[in-house]
Parts: C-alpha cells; sequence; structure tokens
C-alpha cells in the first residue's frame, strides 16, 4: 500500500474531482459519510463505560478549512441519527474555503448548536466521558499552531474525553514534525485516516498523537493510485502472498539453501541458535552454525538440525572461514566485540561472495571502525535496533530525521537496512521504504532479533533477493508473534515462542496442497 504526501493526497482529491467526476462538495459529503459511519458503528464500544445511550455527547471542533467542511458533515449526519452534538468552529483566519462555508450554511438551517471560537475566552469546557471529534487541521496545514487554535487543542488534551481525529491529529504535519510545539498537537486516540496512511503515523514519537489508526476509503480515483509514485509503503498481507514461492512436491533440501549462522561468544551461546532454529522454521534446507569451540556441546543439544563447525578459539569466533558451499551467510548474534572479533568481522564482510545478514554484535564491530562499511558486499541486510543505528549513522533531532539517515544510509552504502521496532522500516539501496503492519509489544523481548537474523537468513538461503526476503522475514516474524500473543498474553511472550509460531504464521499463507 502507497504511502502519500500531502501533496500527493490533495492531488489524488483534484484527479477524482476531475475524472469521477465529482464535485468537490460531493467528494465532502462522501469523506464525511464514511467517517461517520465508522463512528456510528463504533460508538457503542467507545462509549461503553456510559451505560446511558441518551448520555452520549459529540463535541466537534471544525476548522475552517476542509478538513473542517469534514467534520460539519459529521455533525450534520450524527444529529440527523438522534445524537446529541455541539459544534465548534475554531475560528483561526477569516478566511474559509468555499465547501467548508456551504457545509457551514446547511448545518445552520438546523437546531444543531454552533459555537465560534475567536478567543481564548472562547474556549468551552470539555465534558469528562463526552467524545471529541477533532476535524480542526487536516493535510493542509504547512506551519505549527499557534493563537486561538493552539488554546483550543490544549483544552482538547486536558478534557477526559474520548478523541477520534479526522485524517490527521490537528497539529501534526504529515511528515516532518521537528520545528512542531508538540503541546500544540491533539493527542487523539482513533485516528480515521482518508484513504492514504501518513508518513507520521509510523514514528514511535508520534504514537501519543495519532493513537490507534482506522483507514477509511473515501473513493479516490483507483487510476490515480495505480500511476502516482512513492518512495513509502505499507507492506500487507496481500503483498506477501504476492511474493511468496511455491514449493514443488519435488523438493529436496538441497533446493533450498544452505545457511551458515556465525555467532555466540562464551556466554552467548543461545543467540546463534536462536537464529538456528528460526531459520528452520522459515524453511531452509541445511544450516551451519559457527562458534568458538566450547558452544559445540550447546549448539548440538539446542538445535539437533543444525551441523557445527568450530571456530579457533574457545571462547570467541576468530580465524579463517570456508565459504565454499553456502548460499547466504548471517553474522552477529552474540559475538561479542574484542579485538580479535572487530577483525573477525572484517574478513568475513570482506571475503563473503554471498548475501550477507549482519545484526547485533556484527554491527557495533563495523561502528567501531566505520571505514569497514564500505567492504559489505552490495545488498546485503543489515538489522539494527535504534541504539545500534545511531552508533552507525548518527544521532537524531526527531524520528522523521531518523527516516531521513536511515535512507541516506541505504543509498551510501547499497545496502538494505531493516530498523527494528514497532512498524520496523525496511529501507532499500535505490531509496524506497518498506513499512511493516505485523507485531506487537510482546516482542521486545531477548532473543526476537537473533530470530529475525535468522528468518531473513534463511529466505535469502532459498533464493530470495535481499530486499524481498527483509519485507518477507520482518512480517512473518512478526505475525508469528501475533500468533504467539494469543497463547502468552505480552509480559510472557518469548523469542522461542515466536520460533515456534512461525511455522503457522506461514501457513497462514501457503496451505499445503495435495500435488
Amino acid at each position: 500500500m502507497k504511502i502519500l504526501s500531502a501533496t500527493q493526497i490533495r492531488e489524488g482529491d483534484a484527479f477524482t474531482i476531475k475524472h469521477e467526476p465529482i464535485k468537490s462538495i460531493d467528494l465532502m459529503e462522501r469523506a464525511g459519510e464514511r467517517c461517520f459511519e465508522w463512528i456510528y458503528s463504533n460508538a457503542p464500544r467507545i462509549f461503553s463505560s456510559i451505560t446511558e445511550e441518551r448520555d452520549w455527547i459529540f463535541n466537534i471542533f471544525c476548522g475552517v478549512g476542509n478538513n473542517g467542511g469534514d467534520g460539519l458533515v459529521i455533525a450534520r449526519l450524527l444529529s440527523r441519527n438522534g445524537y446529541e452534538v455541539r459544534v465548534f468552529v475554531v475560528e483561526f483566519s477569516q478566511q474559509h474555503s468555499a465547501d467548508f462555508d456551504l457545509n457551514l450554511a446547511k448545518l445552520q438551517k438546523s437546531k444543531i448548536p454552533v459555537t465560534f471560537i475567536q478567543t481564548v475566552t472562547e474556549v468551552p469546557e470539555i465534558e469528562s466521558g463526552s467524545m471529541v471529534i477533532d476535524a480542526i487541521f487536516g493535510t493542509g496545514l504547512t506551519r505549527k499552531v499557534e493563537g486561538v487554535a493552539a488554546n483550543v487543542i490544549q483544552a482538547i488534551n486536558k478534557s477526559k474525553a474520548t478523541v477520534v481525529s479526522i485524517d490527521l491529529p490537528s497539529g501534526l504535519m504529515d511528515a516532518s514534525n521537528v520545528e512542531n510545539d508538540r503541546t500544540n498537537i491533539v493527542n487523539a486516540h482513533i485516528t480515521l485516516a482518508l484513504e492514504f496512511y501518513k508518513l507520521s503515523f509510523f514514528f514511535p514519537e508520534n504514537e501519543r498523537h495519532v493513537g490507534i489508526t482506522k483507514l477509511i476509503k473515501i473513493g479516490i480515483h483507483p487510476a490515480f493510485t495505480d500511476v502516482v509514485e512513492t518512495s513509502n509503503f505499507l507492506t500487507l498481507d496481500s503483498d506477501i502472498k504476492a511474493l511468496l514461492k511455491d514449493r514443488s512436491k519435488f523438493g529436496h533440501k538441497g533446493l533450498y539453501g544452505n545457511l551458515l549462522i556465525a555467532g555466540g561468544s562464551y556466554g552467548k551461546f543461545g543467540a546463534p541458535c536462536l537464529s538456528a532454529k528460526a531459520a528452520f522454521k522459515a524453511g531452509v534446507g541445511l544450516t551451519s552454525v559457527l562458534a568458538p569451540k566450547s558452544a559445540m556441546l550447546v549448539i548440538q543439544s539446542s538445535v539437533n538440525e543444525a551441523m557445527f563447525i568450530a571456530a579457533e578459539d574457545e571462547h570467541i569466533l576468530k580465524g579463517r572461514v570456508n565459504f565454499d558451499g553456502f548460499d547466504a551467510l548471517a553474522l552477529g548474534p552474540g559475538i561479542g566485540t574484542t579485538i580479535e572479533t572487530q577483525r573477525f568481522v572484517h574478513d568475513f564482510i570482506k571475503n563473503s561472495k554471498v548475501p550477507l545478514v549482519l545484526d547485533a554484535d556484527a554491527l557495533n564491530c563495523l561502528s567501531m571502525n566505520p571505514e569497514w562499511f564500505k567492504d559489505i558486499p552490495e545488498y546485503s541486510v543489515l538489522t539494527p535496533h535504534p541504539g545500534e543505528f545511531s552508533r552507525m549513522a548518527g544521532e537524531w533531532k526527531d524520528d522523521y530525521e531518523r527516516y531521513c539517515k536511515q535512507v541516506a544510509f541505504s543509498k551510501k552504502h547499497k545496502v538494505v537496512v531493516v530498523l527494528k521496532g514497532a512498524h520496523t522500516s525496511i529501507s532499500t539501496p535505490d531509496g524506497r521504504v518498506y513499512f511493516n503492519t505485523t507485531g506487537n509489544p510482546g516482542m521486545a523481548t531477548a532473543g526476537s532479533g537473533d530470530a529475525l537474523t535468522g528468518v531473513i537468513g534463511a529466505l535469502l538461503a532459498q533464493g530470495y533477493q535481499s530486499v524481498d526476503a527483509s519485507i518477507i522475514g520482518v512480517h512473518m516474524h512478526g505475525k508469528a508473534g501475533d500468533i504467539a500473543l494469543w497463547d502468552t498474553g505480552y509480559e510472557a511472550l518469548t523469542a522461542s515462542d515466536i520460533i515456534n509460531c512461525l511455522g503457522k504464521a506461514f501457513l497462514s499463507f501457503t496451505l499445503p496442497s495435495n500435488k
């Protein structure tokens, strides 16, 4: 699914108005109707703490642009269906959009009370237990909020009302918010995104503003969606299904790849074990674990299916590696950062001739020697968490700058960067970014990243290209975590639970046939 900028979204509206064709006022009516339908259907759940339906109150705050016009449509439809509605027009400007004024005229013919707010003294008290519909600013906002609109937003945030924002929480920009005053951005419980998600929805620092997002389709012309170009995408189940390869009934383990996982140091032998277990659950044919000599018993007893290759040292990775026969390589889980290990990492990446996954301490070793990044084979996959990425690319002011650094890093070094977290982002050497839609907070646990390394390595070994292996691997890893969650809850979820549910994750896409 494409993620578009505010400018592109306005272009989509204009394209639809011209080619459907439809009047702009009717497109606004349609957007308002779709939002009303969602609110009307979900109001009983949202108002679950209020026993009497007659006590429900909708406070609708509208700006004077098209987002405010959407709010006026919602107000009219809620009132028509018997709900108590109060409309507050936040008149931060005397310049109104034409469609806003047309809908305001319709509303004023009804009995719905409309209050104009022009000064701070006119900002109302908002009842606890009521619902606020925030339709003050949408994608048309181009600067931080000040004046009376800021006063209204602060009052909304201080209230104990349930807040539903239309398209964007008012005050939030669609991408960068580095110059924004966060106290003047609505903290929504639910954001009803019109037709397209916005880039800012996927940055951790904006969670308190965006809340839960729900996509509301308003009928933007499909021809526009098909042709509009973007660098940002949201990965859905349908995308994964299209990428997965079929298996032949005559297939054998030699067809599904031979993966080498190099990992472990004294006290950290569990990390490569988790990677190897995950690799087998992700369909690899063969896996070998290269680890310090003293890890042999641990690895061979923990991962019965894996072969063991002893490094030259008892406790750390050290020495030369024979890469013959391997289809993909993974390096990093639990290896530590000693001087000898750093040298091992450098030799490993310089001599590898096949796709490579770099994780954990492999990335830390490289960050200690940044001149080595140039030696990473093109289209290798790097899987840092935010702390590791900051050591790789430097600190950032906000999450948008982090996003820009990630894109720049992938382009500069011609690598795929899998930046882990909620909505893990996958950046490619050509500047595209894919945001993941699976996973949950219970996956923030030791070993979860080691499992992801094994999954991506297994997919590379099976012949998937680096970008596809990363997209599929991240999505399946998150889906396995979501499946495991139903048995464990957030707190008890472990990396082993994720690994054990990988089979069900793949099964949800590829039911076995009777060929």
